[in-house]
């Protein structure tokens, strides 16, 4: 199935809006302007996620559950387990750095590692290192979407998915339940992911085309609809339920990314290409890097906004420098040794040339 700039393009996009919300309590900034926009970064991993699991998965050589599920362990786990047992131990050496949470316990590590969810001292569902909250949805998504791949029919299995996730949804509605695995697997954020899985469909039944210019602008105004009703949010409708105020446009956004790449208008720049690549690790290490620069400039005592203002923006950047390092030289050969290690290799072809066969 063919590389999608355009979806690269949006995760280097939603990794870096939930950079900016966690950089807003660097500095004084974040009590005077409202960054909740940023977490609609999550919304639209979400929605990108449903796609790209039932867009790869539509393929003439179906994958197997046991191969399915160990190539999202290995795209997922690797960086996770590291930095979760790093963040567990500082807490253990420095207990006044593992934050609201309190310091972790021997179970809190397990059930994180296990993509559990849990209520944390402060009761918060949240793991030993936090942003792996959205990664207990994620995991669950792929457990439910491997059940179904027994069904050949990419039609049909989505919608055997989809009914299972609107069933659970539905009766998390009706009972509230109070575990938190059970609150996790009956969120309606559920439903992004399958939005998304039907973005695919739409996706694969829409033939490439040249760019007409009147379905061309729409396109654009239509993505850019998406993104102002998440930037206004507060002011348009700050009461509404997250699934209707970030995540309807979440899908919007995704929808219409893939349209345009439809209609030939692809957004490849290799910098975005790269902070795409490195979005998982950018997503990850950014929390750990914004705590060690605020431990460093809160000791410094600034008042100046504009010195605040460069200061967050200094620190996105750095955020940025250290997700691409970690992609490049921890993320990636550790996903590359776990590849060719748990699943099976092509044999290569003497009619490929090798430049072909290296990448």
């Amino acid at each position: 199935m063919g590389f999608i700039a355009n979806i690269q393009v949006l995760r280097a996009v939603a990794a870096l809006a939930v950079v900016v919300f966690h950089a807003r309590n660097l500095t004084p900034i974040g009590s005077w302007v409202s960054f909740d926009f940023g977490n609609a970064g999550v919304d639209i991993f979400f929605v990108m996620s449903g796609f790209i699991i039932a867009h790869v998965t539509n393929r003439s050589t179906p994958l197997t559950v046991r191969s399915f599920l160990v190539r999202r362990a290995v795209r997922v786990v690797p960086l996770y387990w590291l930095l979760t047992l790093c963040v567990f131990t500082g807490g253990l050496i420095a207990p006044g750095l593992a934050g609201t949470g309190g310091v972790p316990v021997f179970a809190d590590l397990i059930r994180s590692l296990a993509f559990v969810p849990y209520w944390n001292q402060a009761g918060a569902m949240l793991p030993v290192l936090f942003m792996g909250w959205t990664l207990n949805y994620e995991v669950f998504f792929y457990f439910a979407f491997a059940l179904a791949l027994p069904i050949r029919r990419g039609r049909l299995r989505l919608l055997a998915i989809s009914l299972v996730l609107v069933a659970l949804v539905l009766a998390g509605r009706l009972w509230h339940p109070a575990s938190a695995p059970l609150v996790t697997y009956t969120d309606p954020l559920l439903m992004e992911f399958v939005a998304g899985m039907w973005l695919s469909q739409l996706y694969a039944a829409m033939p490439p085309r040249a760019n007409p210019r009147p379905v061309l602008l729409s396109a654009v105004v239509a993505l850019a609809t998406g993104f102002a009703v998440i930037l206004f949010k507060d002011d348009l409708w700050p009461h509404a339920p997250r699934i209707l105020a970030w995540g309807a446009p979440a899908v919007l956004i995704v929808g219409t990314a893939l349209a345009l790449d439809r209609l030939g208008l692809k957004l490849s720049s290799q910098p975005l290409m790269l902070l795409g690549d490195a979005s998982y690790s950018l997503y990850l290490t950014h929390p750990l890097v914004i705590k060690a620069v605020t431990l460093v400039y809160r000791r410094l005592d600034i008042a100046s906004s504009g010195v605040h203002l460069v200061m967050m923006l200094a620190a996105c950047a750095l955020c940025i420098i250290v997700a691409v390092l970690v992609h490049l030289f921890i993320e990636r050969p550790l996903m590359n040794a776990l590849r060719r290690l748990l699943l099976p290799q092509p044999a290569p072809s003497k009619k490929l040339p090798l430049a072909t066969l290296s990448r």
